[in-house]
């Protein structure tokens, strides 16, 4: 399955592949500093896009790596759309922070 390694200081996210065996370097090969490890739906803004990157950094330092997240609405979970603002991003994280991973300990 893939993923991203992002790098949020560089502004960079790199693909990688990994099976279950293997181990991931989360150094970034760019500045050397440690990475994090991002849901493949990832798709990385623009390097100078700089308002972007910090919805992004936001999300990931609140524990969102663009993973798979659901709502229910009667009985029914549908996927939710990554916020593209700051203020939404503050609203997503309040409402679907029982979702989020702990990357504290990952």
């Amino acid at each position: 399955m893939g993923y991203k390694k992002v790098c949020i200081d560089c502004k960079k996210a790199f693909s990688i592949y990994k099976n279950n065996q293997e181990q991931i370097n989360l150094t970034c090969p760019n500045c050397g500093k440690k990475a994090t490890l991002f849901n493949h739906k990832f798709r990385p803004p623009k390097q100078t896009d700089s308002v972007k990157w910090k919805v992004v950094e936001f999300l990931k330092n609140n524990g969102f790596v663009y993973q798979h997240i659901y709502k229910e609405h009667n009985g029914v979970s549908t996927e939710v759309a990554y916020p593209e603002t700051l203020k939404e991003a503050k609203e997503f994280v309040q409402l679907f922070k029982s979702q989020a991973y702990d990357l504290k300990n990952s």
